[in-house]
């Protein structure tokens, strides 16, 4: 009885009384990104089209930016991108809140920054873009600022208003920051943000929370780019992305770090389903062995006719765990080497 009164509708508490600050709770995607060997990729960028990063993924949702130079090829435009994960065969619109800028490494508050304001992104027109950012060879002057060691730094923030015609879950935003007192919080410093989490759950996880106990912060000497929000969602439980393969081997090495061996096994479906069938290459692989990603293994040897010699000579022995050895010592057994 005391069950169902606490449990029963009227008991519980409303959504708008516990989130009502809650902000962008359809998705915030906030990145900066370098692009590296500017000087010999822009003349491809003019001959190919435009230059993107890798996508930033929040549940059905997913963002790019990039650079794209239009005839007569002298000035720089800067562009954002979005694509929908399961997309419907009906129409469907996103509006957003969207800003991009170009970061000076010189006089960061001389950076060029753009406020697009509240733009819409549906079935055909899935992307928006600044024209007339700079001009090349300003680019390209390293007394300007923009480039540093051959590398400009794009950065945007996109915040999701509303969405229509698909299904968008509830997303954590990880930079709401927590009240006062948030001793409970642990806050991984980026150079241009702050991500907090709840202690408790990377206690949960983490096999020695040395880091936790000690300290409330983490200072992190580079700009956040979506990787670390990835893993955070995949501490919380989520999938790691289909889409987010150029995260994974980042989101492991992030794991290792901070010894949340769980994250690990997370990252196997992506390695596999990314292959499509296909045969999982030799540095996911390595991947494997390096984490004891036993499903990849056993998905990878699944693959084979027979085992070819070289391709276990080139492993790392030492690296392997009982299960992996075990699992190759087998499949060598029943199929043979393959010389």
């Amino acid at each position: 009885m005391f069950l169902f009164q606490y449990f029963s509708p009227e008991k519980r508490p409303l959504r708008d009384e516990y989130l009502p600050d809650y902000r962008y709770p359809l998705g915030r995607f906030k990145t900066s990104y370098p692009f590296a060997n500017i000087r010999e990729a822009i003349p491809r960028v003019i001959g190919r089209g435009p230059l993107g990063c890798g996508w930033f993924q929040k549940m059905n949702i997913y963002w790019s930016h990039g650079i794209v130079i239009p005839d007569p090829h002298d000035m720089l435009t800067l562009y954002v991108q979005c694509k929908l994960v399961d997309e419907p065969a009906t129409p469907w619109k996103i509006e957003a809140k969207v800003s991009i800028s170009l970061y000076n490494h010189d006089d960061p508050e001389a950076s060029l920054s753009y406020n697009l304001g509240v733009r819409t992104f549906q079935n055909m027109s899935r992307s928006v873009q600044q024209n007339n950012v700079i001009n090349i060879n300003d680019l390209l002057d390293e007394n300007c600022g923009f480039v540093k060691n051959n590398v400009i730094r794009v950065e945007s923030d996109i915040r999701i208003l509303t969405v229509e015609g698909f299904y968008q879950p509830r997303v954590i935003d990880y930079r709401v920051e927590p009240p006062e007192k948030q001793s409970h919080f642990f806050a991984f410093e980026y150079e241009d943000a702050q991500l907090y989490v709840p202690k408790a759950i990377l206690r949960f996880h983490m096999k020695s929370s040395k880091i936790v106990h000690s300290s409330n912060s983490l200072p992190i000497t580079t700009k956040s780019n979506g990787c670390l929000e990835q893993y955070l969602d995949a501490l919380h439980g989520f999938p790691i992305y289909i889409h987010a393969r150029k995260y994974v081997d980042d989101i492991l090495y992030v794991a290792s770090k901070l010894g949340t061996r769980a994250v690990y096994q997370r990252a196997a479906p992506a390695i596999i389903y990314d292959s499509m069938g296909q045969d999982i290459p030799k540095y996911r692989v390595e991947l494997a062995i390096k984490f004891d990603l036993r499903r990849v293994i056993h998905a990878w040897l699944s693959k084979m006719d027979s085992v070819k010699k070289e391709d276990v000579e080139r492993l790392d022995i030492e690296a392997m765990s009982g299960e992996v050895m075990k699992a190759i010592v087998h499949k060598i057994i029943n199929s043979g080497w393959e010389k």
